[in-house]
């Protein structure tokens, strides 16, 4: 058995809407989107967050989008700004292939942004398999994962609280133990649970994990 690093994504994903939306940008907030915003120009480019809209035959769309009808995901043609939260979306004239133009009627415009990374602290914390110490059933429905820091130090910050199907510790513990016993079942990093991207370490038994605190 070797140390695998285990991964839980503690924050589920933000998202803001902007319905009957009559500009050409979006502006995030700290309480409509998240606060902190994200930073960095580069944010949207890195896969930090997409961009959706509302199919509407009154929308100019470039040459890159086909679909007629439902979500549209439009990101290729927004950027972000370093620090303001403001996204600012190409139109569909100044880039014939990704732009995207709202419609003259505002209420044709429904637009959401959605995160699709982490990038804040407490949006995800890893730990190493060896600083695992223990499992406790912590509910009914729910199981604690103990783990030392690397002080050695046990502290109320290193409790990960995993919500499962009801009366399912003992599978979850088991499926947990596959695959830090098992190198042939390892690759690499480990989601055991990811609140925004609703991933979850595989299972066999219906442990069906719903969250993590």
């Amino acid at each position: 058995m070797r140390n695998t690093n285990l991964y839980f994504g503690k924050t589920a994903a933000a998202t803001m809407a902007f319905d009957d939306h009559a500009a050409q940008t979006l502006q995030l907030t700290t309480g409509g989107f998240n606060n902190p915003l994200p930073a960095g120009v580069n944010f949207i480019k890195n896969g930090g967050l997409k961009v959706t809209v509302t199919y509407n035959a009154n929308h100019t769309y470039g040459s890159a989008y086909t679909a007629t009808s439902g979500e549209i995901d439009i990101t290729a043609a927004c950027t972000i700004h370093a620090t303001s939260g403001l996204i600012t979306i190409a139109t569909a004239a100044a880039d014939l292939v990704n732009g995207w133009t709202k419609s003259g009627t505002d209420a044709h415009n429904d637009l959401d942004v959605t995160q699709l990374k982490p990038y804040a602290p407490a949006h995800g914390i890893m730990y190493s398999s060896g600083k695992l110490v223990g499992t406790a059933v912590s509910g009914g429905a729910t199981t604690a994962l103990n783990f030392v820091d690397n002080a050695g130090v046990l502290a109320a910050t290193d409790t990960i609280t995993i919500t499962h199907a009801s009366g399912k510790q003992k599978e979850f513990m088991a499926d947990l133990m596959d695959v830090i016993a098992d190198d042939n079942k390892v690759s690499g990093l480990v989601v055991v649970r990811d609140d925004m991207r609703d991933l979850s370490l595989p299972t066999t038994r219906g442990t069906v994990i719903a969250s993590v605190a």
